[in-house]
């Protein structure tokens, strides 16, 4: 089995192998689990001078919730509603692959050097919704 560290840089270069492997891989939801958990603390940590320790929470909690309604809308509509006749998937499928899908997020973090806030998120630190707070 590729390592955990292996496949979080593998997942950040969008190396398309990847993707066919953790979704073969039934042991990898935990792995996949990690590289969310990791993602959302990373864009926390990125905003902990503008929302606090209380939005590293925030983010964790959100990144989940969006993970497992993302892998499921994407399970119902790619396997039920818009399918191909070669499709063949399943929701724990899609938690995998989809969860490897968040370790570009890791660079978040990168935030937190002065200056590379708005550059990483596309706003400046103060602004909501496009207005100056």
């Amino acid at each position: 089995m590729a390592s955990f560290q292996d496949r979080i840089v593998r997942a950040m270069k969008l190396d398309v192998s990847l993707y066919a492997e953790v979704e073969a891989d039934e042991h990898a939801l935990n792995q996949a689990m990690g590289v969310v958990l990791l993602s959302a603390v990373a864009g926390g940590i990125a905003s902990l001078g503008h929302a606090g320790v209380g939005g590293i929470l925030l983010k964790v909690v959100a990144g989940f919730l969006g993970w497992y309604v993302w892998a499921f809308l994407t399970y119902v509509i790619g396997t039920k509603l818009l399918p191909q006749p070669q499709t063949r998937s399943n929701y724990r499928e899609m938690l995998r692959t989809l969860g490897f899908a968040a370790a570009p997020g890791l660079i978040q973090v990168a935030a937190v050097v002065p200056g590379l806030f708005t550059i990483i998120f596309g706003s400046s630190p103060n602004c909501v919704g496009g207005l100056n707070v």
